[in-house]
């Protein structure tokens, strides 16, 4: 199957039943709000990677729960290499540092804003449900985003492996032979 820009409405669903429980638990495993966003949404991405499998399995296979065992291991995956510091971010992931011009005075309290949040006026859907829940409906759609961009990037490198592959086939081929 192919996958769409656009997140299905069964997904939307699915993010809407588990989005509240699965922050829950990034917040636990993470030790506080700053970074649980960056836990759940990878794990909702690495999730709609997989969804047109894990519709399969539903719909053909009859593994009704096919999709909410895939999102418990990989939230269990995430979380061990969270704790074990090999995602990329964590408690020491400061890029920037701003030093006040008063060092007496006291830091201002970092906000912390949801990636969903953060990027919401940027995203418009086409269509228009009767309930629109913003909050899932966000969240789904910038996790769907994320899994159709590594997606279309993961084909780009397998045709551009393939071009130099024939390339190298067709130099080889079309060489002259060597001297004897």
């Amino acid at each position: 199957m192919r996958m769409t820009s656009e997140p299905p409405a069964e997904y939307v669903a699915f993010v809407s039943r588990h989005l509240e429980p699965l922050r829950r638990d990034a917040v636990r495993v993470v030790g506080g709000e700053e970074d649980a966003d960056h836990l759940y949404v990878d794990v909702l991405t690495d999730v709609a990677t997989r969804w047109s499998w894990l519709e399969l399995q539903r719909t053909r296979l009859g593994h009704e729960s096919a999709a909410d065992e895939f999102l418990g291991r990989v939230f269990a995956r995430r979380s061990e290499r969270f704790l074990l510091g090999e995602d990329g971010f964590g408690a020491d992931d400061l890029q920037i540092q701003v030093i006040p011009e008063h060092p007496h005075e006291p830091p201002a309290r970092r906000v912390y804003v949801s990636t969903a949040v953060r990027l919401a006026p940027m995203l418009v859907p086409r269509r228009r449900s009767s309930v629109f829940v913003a909050g899932p409906v966000c969240e789904a759609a910038i996790a769907w985003w994320h899994a159709y961009e590594a997606i279309r990037r993961r084909r780009m490198a397998y045709v551009g492996f393939v071009a130099i592959a024939l390339l190298m086939a067709l130099a080889s081929v079309s060489a002259p032979p060597a001297p004897a």
